[in-house]
């Protein structure tokens, strides 16, 4: 298959379904919505023109575990939901880790099959790989799941906090849809001078980051192996102005205080 790559809305960093008729032709089989940064998509509109076009709906869920659209979890509303659970993510293993979920039977049994060289009783029926989730990360997930939404609503205090100090500042905020409850893997800003604010917070002994960097589509990797929308601008103008300051549930009090007041001193 070949992927092919819409743009993003401004605000909300995710899939653009403005977009999606100006991509769709018959080859069409399914659309991937990634809820990036914990921020769930659109999916009203996004599973209309799945149901219209009849193509499978799947979910990247991989920095959203928990989150929710018109209080349903993500991961539970497409055909697919696909989760990352590396180390760094809301639900995170002590090593490589992933998941899937679905309430399609006949998909199940495919991807069953296909985590383990394409297997049927030790038969292989599809040219599959060996990804199965090892017991030790199983267990491990296993327990943190308990604790998901009390850190994710950690996430979103800290999100509050920043989002009430920052907001008399001229930079972007990040912003979450009405009609979702976004669990804050990132806490994304944007702002003119990312490279000076970045090499300042590092002398305050603060590590933000850039997520990302450079569009997919403009990685050497795979310029010649993706299609476009006709007009990807606002992915590559955020690019170049995006930051994430420092979000995870232990940061304390102190420390976000500290954040913010750096923040304030550079901006100001």
């Amino acid at each position: 298959a070949t992927p092919v790559l819409v743009d993003v809305e401004p605000f909300f960093y995710t899939l653009d379904p403005k977009q999606l008729e100006e991509v769709f032709t018959k080859k069409t089989k399914a659309v991937i919505a990634v809820h990036l940064y914990g921020q769930p998509a659109d999916l009203d509109s996004i599973s209309n023109f799945c149901i219209k076009h009849n193509l499978f709906l799947i979910e990247d869920a991989s920095q959203a575990h928990g989150a929710k659209y018109r209080e349903q979890r993500l991961g539970s509303i497409g055909d697919i939901g696909c989760f990352s659970c590396y180390p760094t993510k809301n639900l995170g293993a002590i090593g490589d880790a992933g998941l899937i979920t679905t309430n399609n039977t006949e998909l199940a049994t495919k991807i069953r099959m296909l985590r383990e060289y394409g297997w049927n009783e030790r038969i292989s029926e599809y040219p599959g790989r060996n990804s199965r989730l090892d017991e030790l990360q199983a267990a491990v997930l296993r327990i943190k799941l308990k604790y998901l939404d009390a850190d994710n609503e950690k996430r979103r205090q800290l999100a509050e906090y920043y989002t009430d100090k920052l907001s008399d500042l001229s930079i972007q905020l990040p912003e979450v849809r009405a009609e979702a409850e976004s669990v804050f893997h990132l806490y994304v800003l944007q702002v003119e001078d990312r490279q000076g604010l970045l090499e300042y917070l590092k002398g305050k002994d603060i590590q933000a980051g850039v997520h990302y960097p450079v569009p997919v589509h403009l990685q050497p990797a795979y310029q010649d192996r993706v299609l476009t929308a006709n007009d990807m601008s606002i992915t590559e103008n955020l690019t170049e102005n995006i930051i994430s300051l420092p979000m995870y549930p232990e940061l304390s009090v102190n420390d976000a205080k500290k954040i913010v007041d750096v923040l304030k001193k550079f901006l100001d």
